[in-house]
C-alpha cells in the first residue's frame, strides 16, 4: 500500500497548483487577526501562506508532502514543516491565526483550538458530503453543520454553506467558517 508522503509526493509532481488565489474566506477576515503568527495546516503549494506573508504574517506552513514544500521554502517569512499531520501536534497558545482549506482530519481540531493564542482567529473551509464530491471517502467530507458544532465555544463571526464550482466545472457544497477564540481560557 502506498503511505501518504508518497501518494501526495506524486500528486504534487503532476499536477502544479491550479490557482494561486488564497481561499477568500482568508482574504475577507485574516484582518481580524490581532497579531502576525499564523498557521496553514495542510498547506500544500502554500496559496494561503503565500498570502498571509505578502500581508505581514510569519507563517508555518505544514504539509506532508516535501515536494510542494520545497518551493515554498524559499518565500520570505514562510517556515516550512514536513510532518504527517496524523500525528502533528500544533503547540499549544503559539499563533493569531491558523487557517486550513480543503482537508479535513477531525483529530486535529482539539489542537487547532489550543493552539489560538486567546483572541487568536481559525479560518476553516472544506468540502461537504454529497452525491457530487465522490470519488471523496465520507471520513473526509464535513456533515451539514458539522464545522459551526465543531467551534460551538468560539465566537463565530462568519459561518457559510455553499455550492461553488471546482477547476473541473464540478458544482460541490463547501463549509466555511471564520471564528475567534475566547480571550479567557
Amino acid at each position: 500500500m502506498i503511505n501518504d508522503k508518497t501518494r501526495w509526493n506524486e500528486k504534487y509532481l503532476k499536477n502544479p497548483p491550479v490557482s494561486e488565489e488564497a481561499i477568500e474566506t482568508l482574504k475577507k477576515f485574516y484582518h481580524l487577526s490581532s497579531g502576525n503568527k499564523a498557521l496553514d495546516i495542510a498547506c500544500g503549494f502554500g496559496r494561503n501562506a503565500k498570502f498571509l506573508a505578502k500581508v505581514g504574517f510569519l507563517v508555518d506552513a505544514v504539509d506532508i508532502s516535501d515536494v510542494a514544500l520545497e518551493k515554498l521554502s524559499k518565500t520570505e517569512n514562510i517556515n516550512t514543516i514536513v510532518a504527517d499531520l496524523d500525528e502533528y501536534e500544533i503547540p499549544k497558545k503559539s499563533y493569531d491565526l491558523i487557517v486550513c482549506s480543503y482537508y479535513l482530519n477531525r483529530r486535529l481540531f482539539p489542537f487547532i483550538k489550543e493552539g489560538l493564542k486567546p483572541g487568536g482567529v481559525v479560518i476553516y473551509e472544506t468540502f461537504l458530503l454529497s452525491e457530487n464530491i465522490k470519488p471523496f471517502k465520507e471520513e473526509y467530507l464535513l456533515r451539514v453543520n458539522e464545522l459551526l458544532g465543531l467551534f460551538y465555544d468560539f465566537h463565530i463571526i462568519y459561518y457559510e454553506e455553499k455550492e461553488i464550482v471546482r477547476e473541473d466545472g464540478k458544482h460541490v457544497p463547501v463549509a466555511s467558517i471564520a471564528a475567534r477564540s475566547r480571550t479567557c481560557s
